[in-house]
């Protein structure tokens, strides 16, 4: 009986140390790497489990490195020029995912053959599952900020100075009226002459502003254009009787529109007039060379307006082509300007102004991380 017991115990002892030493394969695949390239394998063992790994190479003569990591990132085997592994044994300490990396820098195409197997440290962990899954770990912290508060609001009185427009008007500036001589051709004088216009300087201040809108200008030879003028002028007024108006001359009239035409002379000698940019041309002209101008007429009488130039100074040359009769010429040319007055006016406001309290607050934060971990 005892002799029985005895063997009974002996086979029991020899079926657990052949179970013990019974590899479980695990994973057998072909890794291939091309350059600078990285390739790794996950699995899941149990605490106690001794794993058996082999490598060998099939094409190139070796791998960079090959590493086993217990994750998240404590490297338990590293083997660099990795030529052929032959039964590597790494015993497992604790229950978790582990990371298989294998990594090559060659410029030709590595490919190697692997084999994961695993010894089990007991019948309990024998059908222990080495897959894995996803699993979000939540981790909650606390931070603490301050924030105002709106509690309420307080009237404020004071006192605001604004700039104003007090006034705006229309004001025509007639700066240049003249009778020019100009001598005929065959007279000793030349019978080319000029006038220079400076056009009137624009006032800007804090509490003036001007800006000038359009000029016009009026050509006409002899007494009987002088006299057209007057009857022009006689035609203004009696329009202006009663009326507020924004003008006072026929060129300050025909500048704003209020008149689209003038009365002109249509007999007598004639002169050719150009409107010249700078003293430059008016030299070339005078000296019966090609200039460059902005405008010209050859006219009894004429009238016009224009926007350009708007500041600083220009010229209008004069030519008689009469052989032998001098011309008297009445040039005219008036400023339309655009003036606006202000004033600071001081005004009595109020306003709502918020009150806030500040408030000590925490805020929950939850932060969401993504890991493998054992399917069971």
């Amino acid at each position: 009986m005892k002799t029985n017991l005895f063997l009974l115990f002996i086979v029991s002892i020899a079926s657990n140390f052949c179970y013990s030493n019974s590899p479980i394969l695990v994973n057998e695949s072909t890794i291939m790497l091309d350059l600078d390239q990285t390739k790794e394998l996950y699995f899941s063992f149990a605490e106690g489990d001794e794993i058996i790994f082999e490598m060998e190479m099939v094409k190139g003569k070796h791998i960079k490195e090959v590493e086993l990591i217990e994750m998240p990132a404590y490297s338990i085997f590293t083997e660099f020029k990795a030529q052929k592994i032959n039964k590597k044994s790494i015993y497992i300490r604790n229950k978790g995912i582990y990371k298989f990396r294998f990594y090559s820098s060659s410029i030709t195409r590595k490919v190697c053959k692997i084999k994961i197997y695993r010894i089990p440290a007991s019948d309990l962990t024998k059908n222990f599952n080495t897959n894995w899954k996803w699993e979000i770990k939540r981790d909650t912290t606390y931070t603490a900020y301050q924030q105002d508060s709106l509690v309420g609001y307080k009237t404020i009185k004071y006192q605001e100075t604004v700039r104003e427009l007090k006034e705006k008007k229309i004001e025509e500036v007639l700066f240049l009226d003249r009778l020019e001589k100009v001598h005929s051709i065959l007279n000793p004088n030349k019978s080319r002459t000029y006038l220079k216009v400076d056009l009137p300087q624009i006032v800007s201040s804090e509490f003036k502003e001007e800006k000038l809108i359009t000029w016009s200008y009026w050509i006409g030879v002899g007494k009987e254009s002088q006299e057209a003028y007057k009857r022009n002028a006689k035609m203004i007024g009696d329009m202006a009787k009663g009326l507020a108006k924004t003008y006072t001359s026929p060129l300050g009239a025909y500048a704003v529109g209020a008149v689209t035409d003038l009365i002109v002379a249509n007999t007598g000698s004639d002169i050719e007039y150009f409107f010249v940019n700078d003293y430059q041309n008016v030299e070339l002209f005078m000296n019966y060379q090609q200039f460059s101008l902005f405008d010209r007429g050859k006219v009894i009488n004429s009238y016009g307006k224009k926007d350009r130039p708007n500041n600083g100074t220009f010229y209008i040359c004069l030519y008689n082509d009469n052989d032998l009769t001098p011309v008297e010429v009445d040039v005219k040319v008036l400023v339309v300007k655009e003036i606006k007055i202000f004033e600071n006016i001081t005004y009595n406001r109020q306003k709502e102004e918020p009150q806030y309290v500040t408030l000590d607050k925490t805020r929950m934060n939850i932060n969401e991380t993504k890991v493998r971990v054992p399917v069971e």
